[in-house]
């Protein structure tokens, strides 16, 4: 993530990829093994938290020495970031995620199939969440991304609790991007319906479906 080479105050940084804990990059000048501990600490994030039952982590922080890592996830990644021990995390959390978003937003105009069903997944994010539980429905979301894979993924990410696109997918792929995007939306609904009953998750589809109708 080539972004994060302009954000001040970070020492060095790792990316990880979520699905297998796989490193994807690691750039800077820090002096500790950052994938490696980045990779290993994301991993047992995820075991404690589901073991404990301790709902979602939002980040991680380790100090050592003069520094700290800070780990969290990003999209379909973990990002370990090495800053000054002093430093305060969530203010760096906040400074990167800004980064990325005026990196990123998209500047062009999806065809009305596409922009719709992401309208739809959005709302449906909306719906189902709310402020207490948005953060377990936006690694929801993320689990449905990742059900994509291919050539799909990485069009898409999650900027500001959205779903977004990152670029225009070209016309012959419009078909495959509009059934990806409802493989998405089954697999909300589902999860829904797993957690929150039929019944609830039937009148918040309904919602959606009413708010989708208004020009």
């Amino acid at each position: 993530m080539e972004i994060l080479d302009k954000v001040s105050g970070i020492i060095g940084y790792a990316v990880i990829k979520a699905e297998d804990g796989s490193i994807e990059e690691v750039k800077g000048t820090s002096a500790s093994p950052l994938g490696d501990l980045a990779a290993f600490f994301s991993s047992a994030g995820e075991v404690i938290k589901n073991s404990l039952s301790l709902g979602n982590i939002n980040y991680v922080s380790l100090c050592y020495g003069g520094n700290r890592l800070i780990i969290f996830p990003y999209e379909s990644k973990y990002l370990g970031i090495e800053i000054d021990r002093d430093g305060k995390p969530l203010e760096f959390i906040k400074k990167i995620v800004s980064a990325v978003i005026v990196e990123t937003r998209p500047q062009f105009e999806l065809p009305r199939s596409i922009s719709s069903k992401v309208m739809q997944i959005n709302l449906l994010l909306d719906e189902f969440s709310s402020e207490s539980n948005k953060a377990h429905w936006l690694e929801v979301l993320n689990q449905g991304l990742g059900i994509l894979g291919g050539e799909i993924l990485p069009y898409m990410g999650i900027i500001e609790g959205k779903l977004i696109f990152k670029d225009k997918p070209s016309d012959d792929k419009e078909d495959e991007f509009v059934q990806g995007l409802r493989t998405i939306i089954d697999f909300l609904v589902k999860k829904a319906v797993e957690e929150l009953g039929t019944s609830q998750a039937r009148v918040k589809v309904q919602a959606v479906i009413e708010k989708m109708r208004v020009p």
